[in-house]
Formats: C-alpha cells, sequence, structure tokens
C-alpha cells in the first residue's frame, strides 16, 4: 500500500532553489535510504515533508490525503492548520542534534506528546515509554536527565519519543552524524530492529553499510533533484549515473 506520496515539489530559500521538481513514493512497510552529498537537499526534502518547510511547487499526500496540493496555477495550497496537524502526528521524525527537552528526565521526554498532544492517561503513557525504553535497551535510563547521557543514548531516546506516537512512517535526518563512530553502531542497530518490524522509513543517512544491507530502495540526490534511484544492489554494484559513480567512488573508497 502506498502510505507518502510526493510529486513534483519545489523549494527556494530566497533565489536558491533547494529541491528541483523532486517527487517520490514510499510503500507501507519499505525502507528507502537517501544518500548524496551534502546540499543536496536531502534534509530540506524530509523537513518539507513533515511541514516544517513549505513548498512553493508540488503536492505531498500522506495515505491518500494532502498535506499541500497543486492548483489550476500549478501553486501549492496547504491544506488547512487542523488537517495538517493531524496528517503530521502520522510522521515522526529523529533529528541530527537529538532535539531532547534538557530539563525534563528520558521518562518525561518520551510522554510529553503522547499526554499534551494525544490526551492519553498518565499511565497509559508512561506504560508506552517504558515499552520504548525496552526496545531501544535503555530502561535502566528513564529517569536520567540528557546530560546524563552519551549521544548514541541521547539518539535511541529520540527514537523512542517518536515512536510514542505510533506514527505511520519514520523520518531519520542523518540520525547518526553527531555521533563518535563507536556510538553510532547502537543507534543502527535501533533502525535495523526497526526495518525488520517493517516499520515504514525514510533515511537521510552517509552511512552506505546501512544503506546496503537495510533499506528497500536507495535514492541518491544530488543538486536538488532525485539523480537515480533502485534497490541497493542496483545502486551500490551497478550505478547508471555518472554523477553517483563518482560520488559512490569517493565515499566507497
Amino acid at each position: 500500500m502506498n502510505i507518502l506520496t510526493v510529486k513534483n515539489i519545489h523549494k527556494k530559500f530566497n533565489n536558491l532553489e533547494v529541491l528541483k521538481g523532486v517527487s517520490l513514493e514510499v510503500n507501507k512497510g519499505e525502507v528507502i535510504a537517501i544518500i548524496g552529498p551534502s546540499g543536496s537537499g536531502k534534509s530540506t526534502l524530509l523537513r518539507c515533508l513533515i511541514r516544517l518547510e513549505t513548498i512553493e511547487k508540488g503536492s505531498i499526500e500522506i495515505e491518500e490525503k494532502p498535506i499541500v496540493f497543486e492548483d489550476s496555477n500549478e501553486k501549492s495550497i496547504y491544506s488547512s492548520e487542523k488537517d495538517i496537524r493531524n496528517l503530521r502526528l502520522k510522521m515522526g521524525m529523529v533529528f541530527q542534534n537529538f532535539n531532547l527537552f534538557p530539563h525534563k528526565s528520558v521518562l518525561e521526554n518520551i510522554i510529553e506528546a503522547p499526554l499534551t498532544v494525544n490526551g492519553l492517561d498518565r499511565l497509559k503513557a508512561e506504560q508506552i515509554a517504558d515499552n520504548l525504553l525496552v526496545k531501544v535497551g535503555l530502561a535502566d535510563k528513564r529517569e536520567n536527565y540528557p546530560c546524563e547521557l552519551s549521544g548514541g543514548q541521547k539518539q535511541r531516546v529520540a527514537i523512542a519519543r517518536a515512536l510514542a506516537m505510533n506514527p505511520a512512517i519514520m523520518l531519520f535526518d542523518e540520525p547518526t552524524s553527531a555521533l563518535d563512530p563507536e556510538l553510532t553502531g547502537e543507534v543502527l542497530q535501533v533502525m535495523k530492529d526497526l526495518a525488520e518490524e517493517h516499520m515504514t522509513m525514510l533515511v537521510v543517512t552517509h552511512e552506505m553499510a546501512f544503506a546496503r544491507e537495510v533499506a528497500d530502495k536507495v535514492i541518491f540526490m544530488d543538486n536538488g533533484e532525485i539523480v537515480e534511484q533502485g534497490t541497493p544492489k542496483d545502486i551500490f554494484s551497478n550505478p547508471t549515473h555518472p554523477r553517483t559513480k563518482s560520488f559512490l567512488g569517493q565515499v566507497l573508497k
């Protein structure tokens, strides 16, 4: 089942065109890795999907309901704030730099949105949080504060926090880029576990081994465009576009 449809989206920052007609489809249970050089528009794409940034042209649908659509003049029109708020709840996002509340404990970080947005009672929210902390290997850290955690532990808490809202799709924006290499593995393992549970995921990453091993599809972006996409075997073993070949030739040395 198609869960996310993106058609011909364009995004500018002043006169700089960052996305130049990006289109993609994500099926339920699919893991898509988005790779490419810095500045190619990968992170901006994710931010547009969850409406942290707005687009000028194109359309975005989640579960066949529009977040933004094009009118007859090819101008993007956003749905109502209420509809967008409900649709955004179907997407969980994990950022590069964790974005945890420093003054709240691990438990409080995870239950904040279920309590305030979904209106769950505290006992139910805590049960969900405790189950997720077991899933990410941090059951013993529920009362700790972010300053007491390693980078890898912070990112695993951030993943648990996003999962607490029971999203239909998870967006990961270079989730290991701020981590020391030795801490990267523990975060990637949680993501691999989610993939095995058929969580739908869109992952911007520089971790080529993860993309090769875990993704169902790999998308290579450059200069605001999707240059090439295919299975990991297609992209890593037999890329067809010169720009893809050049990029992989550098990062796989």
